[in-house]
């Protein structure tokens, strides 16, 4: 594995840290080193080529993408920004010392974990300042266990010879495994990685989670008014439902994959009834649907297994009055002229 560090700056707001860049490439190495053995059993990075810590995280994940011929992606809407991707090159995509699993990171990730360790090497600092360093740290520490997990995770699926076409069909059924499927892998990135509990750190998350369930629901009336207004087209707002329903569905499996090992303190407290969301009341099933498949992993045969996660996604999507089909012609989507608004009246947990 290499470690391949781009960063020149910090930037302005942590440019006096700036000293610390020409320590990157060996401090990450042992970080990653440290972060794959750290529980038994030690997280499967088989063919882990590459591991890049950049200076400008999407010009050059967009830059290598193109290189190998792939598709260019980030996450980037109002509820998810990403800031680490994993990308596999096959055989004949680059050159043969690049084949295998290449990881990419923005430098805000080594930065706050260099920074904050550089807050608890000082004996000085404010304690406040110290607490805060070290969450920032512990938290962009899972961050790089987490895209470790997602190799391993990857190196499972690559058994699967079912998998290759699992999703190749437009069919909205084949739509709807295929967002169980990302649920899946963060879940399980999610479970593998955590190797710390807070409770202000579960309910930051919890809060977060609980935000951008209100966010994506906000954003998904207002899209399906501009739509039955005709202000974009039904490609366009078919294509953001999706996107925003599967975010806000990634967020909540952020939350439960990180707080499995309590799952039998925190699920009771998981009323559907809590929050008047279109979301939150699914979230309880989304976690036991999780678990279950946890029983059988990685031993899948088919993608029947991503079936259950599917059926929540499209229960979800009817309680914003749009109710989907496959045809014979291809998906059909019924959406009445309806104006809806989110259901937005938290109440505290």
């Amino acid at each position: 594995m290499r470690v391949i560090v781009t960063v020149t700056s910090f930037g302005e707001n942590a440019s006096q840290f700036d000293f610390l860049i020409p320590f990157m490439e060996k401090t990450m190495e042992k970080v990653i080193g440290d972060l794959i053995s750290l529980e038994e059993p030690p997280i499967d990075t088989s063919d882990l080529t590459a591991v890049h810590f950049t200076d400008n995280y999407q010009s050059e994940l967009f830059a290598f993408q193109k290189a190998i011929g792939h598709r260019t992606f980030v996450t980037d809407n109002k509820i998810a920004k990403g800031h680490a991707q994993v990308i596999y090159v096959n055989h004949g995509e680059g050159p043969a010392a690049d084949e295998g699993y290449h990881i990419f990171f923005s430098k805000l990730i080594p930065m706050s974990i260099m920074i904050g360790q550089l807050c608890e090497d000082n004996q000085k600092i404010d304690s406040a300042l110290l607490k805060n360093a070290k969450h920032e740290k512990n938290y962009y520490l899972r961050a790089i266990r987490h895209e470790l997990a997602h190799v391993e995770d990857e190196n499972n699926q690559r058994k699967w010879i079912w998998l290759q076409s699992a999703f190749n069909d437009n069919s909205f059924k084949a739509t709807l495994r295929h967002h169980a499927y990302r649920l899946w892998g963060e879940y399980y990135a999610c479970r593998r990685s955590n190797f710390f509990f807070d409770l202000d750190a579960i309910s930051d998350e919890i809060s977060s989670v609980l935000s951008n369930f209100e966010k994506a629901e906000e954003e998904i009336c207002n899209l399906r008014w501009q739509y039955n207004t005709r202000e974009i087209d039904l490609e366009s707002f078919i294509r953001l439902l999706h996107e925003y329903i599967c975010s806000a569905f990634i967020y909540c499996c952020y939350f439960l994959g990180h707080t499995d090992r309590l799952y039998d303190h925190v699920a009771p407290l998981i009323n559907p009834d809590l929050h008047p969301s279109r979301f939150y009341p699914y979230m309880k099933r989304v976690w036991d649907i999780l678990r279950a498949m946890v029983s059988s992993y990685p031993d899948w045969n088919s993608p029947d297994i991503f079936d259950g996660l599917a059926q929540i996604i499209l229960e979800c999507i009817r309680e914003f009055e749009i109710y989907p089909k496959d045809t014979d012609k291809g998906a059909y989507y019924s959406i009445p002229a309806i104006k809806l608004t989110a259901n937005s009246n938290w109440k505290s947990i």
